[in-house]
């Protein structure tokens, strides 16, 4: 007589982890505007350095926490990683640079559509790039969006430089 069991599922830790990551990335990046808002008074290339100085000693501590150290012993030894690196940083730092401007400069709503036109675009990419195909009601839904982007286009009374300009920079994982 023979039993037969199924292989015990794999359990999959880095779901509720990256939830949590996730979650608490959104949480930050809506109260974001409000704390730019309150430092609208300090240039907004002095908000951007303290930005980028002290993002290095955090993302040491997220690294040394997550036991990550080592993929940062990788990408230092990897002069194309390096420069990849290098070349992200400076693309965050413009759309940063633009955001922060955006804000303290009263230009939040046109900052929130650049981030809103931004999955647009990657689906525009994916789609012309890699020949993703999309089903109907993703069409559809996509078709929603470009209304609802032309609308508040055309209600602000012309093109949204702001929007635009963060949108290309926008175009990352983050």
């Amino acid at each position: 007589m023979t039993i037969d069991t199924a292989p015990a599922p794999v359990k999959n830790e880095d779901t509720p982890r990256g939830f949590a990551f996730g979650l608490t990335a959104y949480f930050l990046w809506g109260f974001l505007p409000f704390y730019l808002k309150a430092v609208a008074h300090i240039p907004s290339l002095e908000v951007l350095a303290h930005r980028a100085i002290w993002s290095v000693p955090v993302a040491g501590i997220v690294l040394l926490i997550l036991r990550r150290t080592g993929d940062l012993k990788v990408a230092l030894r990897n002069p194309r990683m390096l420069a990849m690196a290098c070349l992200t940083a400076l693309i965050i730092m413009a759309n940063w640079g633009i955001y922060v401007w955006a804000v303290a400069a009263g230009r939040a709503l046109d900052a929130a559509l650049g981030y809103f036109i931004n999955p647009l675009f990657s689906i525009f990419l994916a789609a012309v790039l890699l020949k993703e195909k999309l089903a109907p009601l993703q069409i559809a839904a996509i078709g929603l969006v470009v209304v609802a982007v032309a609308i508040v286009t055309y209600d602000a009374g012309g093109l949204p430089w702001v929007s635009l300009a963060l949108r290309p920079a926008g175009t990352r994982s983050s």
